[in-house]
């Protein structure tokens, strides 16, 4: 039986139950699996408590399979898992770190020439770090390359066309959006853009939800096409580095954001308040507290599998 299989059978509510579970439980465990729950419900309907506990135990039993908690996989299982842990967490990043990039646009123009020395270094700093995740993350994409071939050619695109064909319909929709919305500012003054809440601003948050849509699914197909791989030991190696790399590089990008807003604060809080220049404003801003919150809600993410790859990483077969 095929690990992706699903034991013949099981009656539709037993399905649907079993679905929360890996393929390849499914496959070993599922007829037993079904014949319990079967047992327990003696032919009643499920409960809304009886689903949510077995959606917990599957959940659990996914994060266990994908190698993110627990040692029941291989080490080298556990240090993929740790890798795909730091690439979801930065595609979390990413959300926010749009946002302050948004935020922070044209910054050093509301400036006093003297004043810009501290919002400049940690605007560089974490302006660099973003290019190195990037970098780290096209290294381990090109590592990976020749076995994705490999997979296509083995017949593997059925795996993850649906996702992929998601992420694409995304990507396109976000680029649409947006397009129309710089068409649309053309047209448009400054206050008509950054003041109140009318159709633009609707359609900026359209674009918005459709862009964080994009990240998502993008990062479930390349989720899904990386466990799909027979990563051999010196590629999980070069990917386990540049997952370290990604990992510490968020806390300090997270940091380099506060000490910038810090710094704004003191030298040019009309900035972040939005009014002219020199006038006495308050330094604080909804959106860049919530994209600091978002960053490191990430950044621990990140942590998290930076220290499953170095916990696991001993483990590793020498050659």
């Amino acid at each position: 039986m095929s690990p992706d299989e699903t034991p013949m059978g099981i009656g539709p509510t037993s399905l649907s139950m079993l679905r929360w579970y890996p393929a390849r439980w499914r496959a070993r465990y599922g007829g037993e699996f079904a014949a319990m729950i079967e047992d327990d419900l003696a032919g009643k309907t499920p409960t809304l408590r009886y689903r949510l506990s077995i959606a917990r135990s599957g959940l659990i039993e996914q994060v266990r399979s994908a190698g993110l908690v627990g040692d029941s996989v291989p080490p080298a299982e556990r240090v993929q898992g740790g890798a795909l842990t730091v690439l979801c967490a930065f595609a979390l990043f990413i959300i926010p770190g749009v946002a302050f990039a948004k935020v922070s646009e044209h910054w050093d123009q509301s400036i006093h020439r003297g004043s810009r020395h501290l919002p400049a270094v940690s605007f560089n700093l974490l302006a660099s770090l973003a290019v190195a995740c990037g970098l780290a993350l096209v290294l381990a994409a090109v590592a990976l390359l020749p076995l994705f071939v490999q997979f296509l050619r083995a017949g593997g695109w059925p795996e993850i066309s649906r996702r992929v064909r998601w992420a694409i319909t995304a990507t396109a929709t976000t680029g649409a959006i947006v397009g129309g919305l710089v068409i649309w500012a053309r047209h448009l003054t400054e206050h008509q853009r950054n003041v109140g809440f009318g159709w633009y601003q609707l359609l900026f948050v359209i674009a918005a939800i459709s862009f964080v849509g994009a990240v998502a699914t993008w990062t479930a197909a390349a989720v899904a096409a990386t466990r799909q791989l027979n990563i051999r030991l010196g590629q999980l190696r070069v990917v386990g580095v540049l997952a370290v790399l990604v990992a510490v590089c968020m806390p300090a990008m997270t940091a380099a954001a506060a000490l910038w807003w810090g710094s704004m604060a003191t030298t040019a809080p009309w900035f972040l308040a939005g009014t002219a220049v020199g006038t006495s404003s308050s330094p604080l801003s909804a959106n860049l507290f919530v994209v600091l919150i978002v960053m490191t809600i990430a950044s621990g993410a990140g942590v998290l599998g930076l220290l499953r790859v170095i916990s696991t990483w001993r483990l590793l077969p020498s050659t």
